[in-house]
């Protein structure tokens, strides 16, 4: 079973169709790990963001300042105090510092709202059909076997591993949130996840049409899924009820009562 197999998802139920089949299949193939799912408002390579960014120095030595800086500043701020390395990094990286971390969510309709939580945003000048999607990481349990007791995040000779944190935050609990953690090459880059040997037949993407954007937004906070239940916090508040009461620009054009 590959990405071609699925049509672009179009309705919820066709979304929960292509995970049930997903599921089976890696059933069949005796893997009995969870499933994890990443939900992207557009196509974009499975890449940390830490290494999206046009950095102010070398990659290396800009995650260390950046680390050690949120770990100075960052204490009056938290609700729970990290124990350590891997604590803090995973609280970093829900609040937005960019870490060589990758979200996942072990809930299919948490990827989906985060794919499709803002109206769809075309790139410039782009040549090729532009979509959504939801990456369908289908690892094998080996890959969750990561001792945090005695290594550390930021070791460049472990591959990548995929990292189950504590509950430090409500976010993290809200968002039922793993992370794979990616190892720096050369000191200067990360590989794309869909592009590691060890685990681009692990992975499966389903694309999402702009169009349909709308009415799945809509759909899942029936099923609160939405800015709320996925920020549980005064940020996550405002927004929901922002969407609530007023129209996003892709919501004019859906067809309502």
């Amino acid at each position: 079973m590959t990405s071609s197999d699925f049509k672009p998802i179009k309705t919820l139920s066709q979304f929960v169709g292509y995970i049930e089949a997903i599921k089976r299949k890696v059933e069949t193939s005796r893997n009995q790990a969870d499933l994890l799912f990443r939900g992207q408002p557009c196509d974009e390579p499975l890449i940390p963001r830490l290494g999206r960014l046009d950095l102010k120095g070398k990659l290396v030595k800009i995650e260390l300042l950046i680390i050690n800086e949120f770990e100075r500043t960052s204490l009056p701020l938290t609700e729970f105090q990290p124990k350590d390395a891997w604590d803090l990094i995973a609280l970093a990286q829900h609040h937005g510092l960019p870490t060589r971390l990758l979200d996942w969510t072990q809930s299919a309709y948490a990827a989906l709202w985060f794919a499709v939580r803002t109206p769809f945003k075309p790139k410039p000048n782009s040549k090729s059909p532009e979509r959504g999607v939801v990456w369908v990481f289908a690892p094998y349990v080996d890959a969750y076997r990561i001792d945090t007791e005695s290594t550390s995040p930021y070791d460049n000779k472990s591959i990548t591993k995929i990292f189950r944190s504590r509950v430090i935050s409500r976010r993290i609990s809200a968002q039922a949130g793993m992370f794979t953690v990616h190892k720096i090459v050369d000191q200067k880059r990360f590989v794309a996840l869909e592009k590691n040997s060890q685990y681009k037949n692990q992975l499966i993407k389903l694309e999402i049409l702009p169009k349909s954007f709308a009415p799945l937004r809509k759909d899942l906070d029936m099923f609160n899924i939405n800015h709320l239940s996925q920020f549980p916090d005064l940020d996550g508040l405002t927004k929901h009820l922002e969407w609530r009461y007023s129209w996003f620009a892709d919501e004019k054009l859906v067809k309502r009562p």
